[in-house]
């Protein structure tokens, strides 16, 4: 699993990720199990999965190194852990958790 802080403006609520890479080098193709996204803004955080499961990698599965996750249609992929009232949020943290 790889973890990823990243302190950026707010991107909202996220419906769609995008995921590639290069595919430089030999044994450069991994396997996705799913990106975890946790987004705090103010005193609201909430946590988006968008799974996978499938390869990255030339050479295994359909040959992609990119994919296009979306999370479930019916919200089930997103909760609210924190929830609290903030009129100005000037930070916002994502947190990106890869489970390979």
């Amino acid at each position: 699993m790889d973890i990823f802080c990243i302190r950026a403006v707010s991107l909202g609520y996220l419906e769609k990720v995008l995921i590639s890479h290069d595919g430089a080098g030999p044994g450069s193709g991994w396997f996705l199990d799913k990106i975890v996204i946790k987004h705090k803004e103010g005193e609201e955080a909430q946590e988006v999965v968008f799974s996978c499961n499938r390869w990255l990698d030339e050479y295994q599965d359909d040959g992609k190194t990119e994919r296009e996750l979306t999370g479930n249609k019916d919200g089930s992929s997103m909760k609210t852990f924190l929830k609290g009232k903030s009129c100005f949020p000037t930070i916002v943290f994502y947190t990106v958790v890869f489970a390979v």
